[in-house]
């Protein structure tokens, strides 16, 4: 159950948890917010770099995957004509 902002502090002070603990918690959960954001943030970095000293083998490979499929031909030329 979610402990609401007018129900009793859960540190058992007898006031409302907004007047009580709800900034410190807030404050707790920004913080970890952040950490966690600058975790992906140096992961994406990592990422980036590992892309960039790459051999250039494996970019060219990946290129090549990355070729579309040729298109199917159009639709009225698979369709038969009707003899009369």
């Amino acid at each position: 159950m979610k402990l609401g902002r007018n129900d009793a502090c859960h540190c058992g002070s007898g006031q409302k948890y907004k007047k009580c603990h709800a900034a410190a918690d807030d404050a707790a959960k920004s913080a970890d917010l952040a950490a966690q954001a600058a975790a992906r943030a140096a992961l994406a970095v990592e990422a980036a770099e590992a892309e960039a000293t790459a051999p250039a083998a494996t970019k060219v490979v990946e290129r090549k995957a990355k070729i579309p499929a040729p298109k199917a031909p159009p639709r009225h030329a698979n369709i038969r004509k009707h003899a009369v």
